[in-house]
């Protein structure tokens, strides 16, 4: 019984021998088989970097984008905050033009004795339109222009012999607060006058 128990362990030792040899794994197949599952992982890893990257690019555009157009969005803030006071202070500038108007048109105030009124009422007009200036604000000239309903508001229409739709008084001044209209000039537009046949 001995010679059995001793034979029996080289079998299984045989046999392991055996299944290792007859399972057609042949050490050559198992590296290349690992180099393979080690490129591909590689190939995974560099596709996820890529994404990554491309994500990470993609943040950085979006997040100046947004830092841009809040610096915009800033900046238009700035210049055109005051646009409602400025509309105020036109309205009072309108008044204060029609009263040195009937000083500068009266020929009783171009005497001597109103020599001084009229200086302080021109260094007055000076100071408004400096400070209009200083603010972005600025008037624009319509009469002879054509008739532009971006800029102009039309109040009436007057026979003329210029061509049709012709700016040809202006009853009220426009302005543009930096590059956007504050208020569109009130105007009188041309009208061909009719020919009548005789």
């Amino acid at each position: 019984m001995n010679n059995k128990e001793e034979t029996t362990p080289i079998k299984d030792q045989d046999t392991k021998i055996d299944t290792q040899e007859n399972n057609g794994t042949d050490p050559n197949v198992e590296k290349k088989l690992e180099n393979n599952s080690e490129v591909n992982v590689e190939n995974n890893l560099e596709k996820k970097i890529e994404e990554l990257n491309d994500k990470l690019l993609r943040s950085l555009a979006e997040n100046q984008n947004l830092r841009k157009i809040h610096e915009k969005e800033r900046e238009d803030l700035i210049k055109y905050s005051s646009s409602s006071f400025a509309r105020e202070i036109l309205n009072l500038a309108d008044n204060l033009e029609r009263a040195f108007g009937l000083f500068k048109d009266n020929p009783k105030f171009k005497s001597d004795e109103f020599k001084d009124t009229m200086l302080g009422i021109e260094l007055i007009e000076k100071e408004l339109v400096n400070s209009f200036d200083k603010n972005g604000i600025k008037s624009f000239e319509s009469v002879g222009k054509k008739f532009d309903p971006n800029f102009h508001q039309a109040l009436n229409e007057v026979e003329s012999e210029q061509e049709d739709g012709m700016v040809i008084n202006e009853i009220q001044k426009g302005y543009m607060l930096n590059d956007r209209l504050l208020r569109p000039a009130l105007v009188s537009i041309s009208k061909k006058k009719a020919t009548t046949n005789s």
